[in-house]
């Protein structure tokens, strides 16, 4: 018997008994499931039909210390039927996920606008063009180490005008778990440095009874049922994407603001025509380039400073 990738979803209540809060799962439509609800804190079963599926003890108990109600979970990353289920199970969806070392729990959480979760699981744990910090620890722990996992749901289609909210949403996410695998520990201000263990050890005595049932209370009552999960995937998947003429592309790159970067020194490092190009050439994302300009130091990984031209 080996883990798997699973798909489910604990119930909303928030009491304090364990027995309580693990006794509910939240199955694909169709699937007929065993749920073996004896042993809630341990190993959590999850069969469809054959093979028995199961959730890690370490995995359990960290969902449980940290009063957590995800959406998806997967395991054993090293399956090459990963990738495909975590593409087909958020296809279209947005929100907030966590990636998590089993061996220490040190975690990391982001944010994923519609239809990118998988370009985010990807590029962190598998080509490693996201957190150094995590393609530094999957080097040294091996991938299997390693869980993903789909904390919350945002419920609209991302857009420029929405797009704070889910920043919002994952500031809350970022300030109460204190994950220290994250660059960035605030949406949009820069961190970048490795803690020690008295730091660690700080990080955790501050995660209170406070911020753990802050947490119960965003999700509460925020449990998307099976048919409402794929009516949001097709809305997104139906949206009409903008054809956009030789003319009309031209004009916004002529509108495109360019990007002086510079050391930390100030001398300069480079200029770039927008944010794009800076993101290619400092190999980083355009998403943690626009977070930057947006915090009053604009510091870009602690080795940079950047700043429109």
């Amino acid at each position: 018997m080996s883990n798997s990738p699973k798909w489910f979803q604990f119930n909303h209540n928030k009491k304090n008994n364990n027995v309580n809060k693990f006794n509910s799962y939240y199955i694909r439509p169709g699937i007929s499931t065993n749920v073996n609800k004896s042993n809630t804190i341990g190993r959590r079963h999850f069969s469809i039909t054959s093979p028995q599926r199961l959730v890690s003890e370490e995995l359990t108990k960290f969902i449980s210390e940290k009063n957590l109600n995800p959406v998806f979970i997967y395991e054993d990353l090293s399956d090459k039927t990963v990738k495909s289920r975590v593409l087909n199970d958020t296809r279209g969806l947005s929100g907030i996920y966590l990636i998590l070392n089993k061996v220490t729990f040190d975690y990391y959480i982001g944010s994923a606008s519609t239809g990118r979760f998988h370009a985010r699981f990807s590029n962190h744990l598998f080509n490693f063009h996201g957190s150094k910090v995590v393609k530094n620890a999957v080097k040294k722990h091996g991938i299997s180490s390693f869980a993903f996992i789909v904390l919350e749901l945002f419920p609209e289609i991302v857009d420029k005008e929405n797009n704070k909210k889910l920043l919002d949403l994952e500031d809350f996410y970022l300030k109460s778990l204190l994950p220290n695998y994250n660059i960035l520990t605030e949406a949009g201000s820069s961190f970048g440095y490795k803690h020690n263990e008295t730091t660690r050890l700080n990080m955790k005595a501050n995660y209170s009874e406070e911020r753990r049932l802050a947490i119960g209370s965003l999700n509460k009552g925020k449990s998307f049922s099976p048919s409402t999960i794929e009516a949001m995937k097709k809305s997104a998947l139906n949206r009409i994407k903008p054809i956009y003429s030789d003319k009309s592309i031209q004009n916004m790159k002529k509108n495109s603001k360019a990007i002086l970067v510079y050391n930390m020194d100030y001398t300069v490092y480079g200029e770039f025509p927008s944010i794009t190009e800076a993101s290619k050439s400092l190999g980083c994302s355009q998403k943690t380039i626009t977070r930057a300009l947006q915090t009053p130091k604009k510091l870009l990984r602690r080795r940079w400073i950047i700043k429109y031209v």
